[in-house]
């Protein structure tokens, strides 16, 4: 797997990303079905509750952030069918090797986009990893929704 290239997830495995979103479970229980990577170091990682405020008082839990050694991690889920609620689902154990790479866009900015099809409106998104590769999230009076149409890596 070439991690400087790699958007999509592979049999050998995927990359974490900062400031995208992804569904992570840890070792003590704990999920995140839309933390934000906020921060990575050689061997832990920083991860949010949610995507923003808003969303966490929609969801009525509390904005925080977690860190959790990145040997913790112990299950990835990626959505396959949104409309169905389908996840491929991949469990981390002793024989996935975990690699820590500082690289070249390894950060994901949230990226300002303006969206034609909702009459122009602007929107701060997230990336967010799914069985397809990268969708584009964002927030709407703090439901969590998605681009309906692809997006294109330039």
């Amino acid at each position: 797997m070439n991690d400087k290239t790699s958007w999509k997830i592979s049999d050998d495995g995927f990359v974490i990303r900062m400031e995208a979103i992804y569904d992570l479970e840890f070792s003590d229980g704990k999920r995140f079905k839309s933390g934000v990577i906020k921060d990575i170091t050689e061997d832990s990682l920083t991860i949010s509750s949610t995507m923003n405020e808003k969303c966490a008082i929609y969801e009525g839990i509390k904005y925080e952030m977690f860190k959790y050694p990145i040997t913790s991690i112990k299950i990835a889920r990626f959505i396959s069918d949104r409309s169905l609620g389908f996840f491929k689902k991949k469990n981390i154990d002793n024989k996935f090797d975990l690699i820590v790479k500082k690289i070249d866009k390894a950060k994901l900015c949230p990226a300002v986009l303006t969206f034609p099809k909702r009459n122009n409106e602007v929107k701060v998104c997230h990336y967010y990893l799914t069985s397809q590769g990268y969708d584009v999230l964002f927030e709407t009076n703090g439901y969590l929704d998605y681009m309906e149409y692809p997006i294109e890596w330039k």
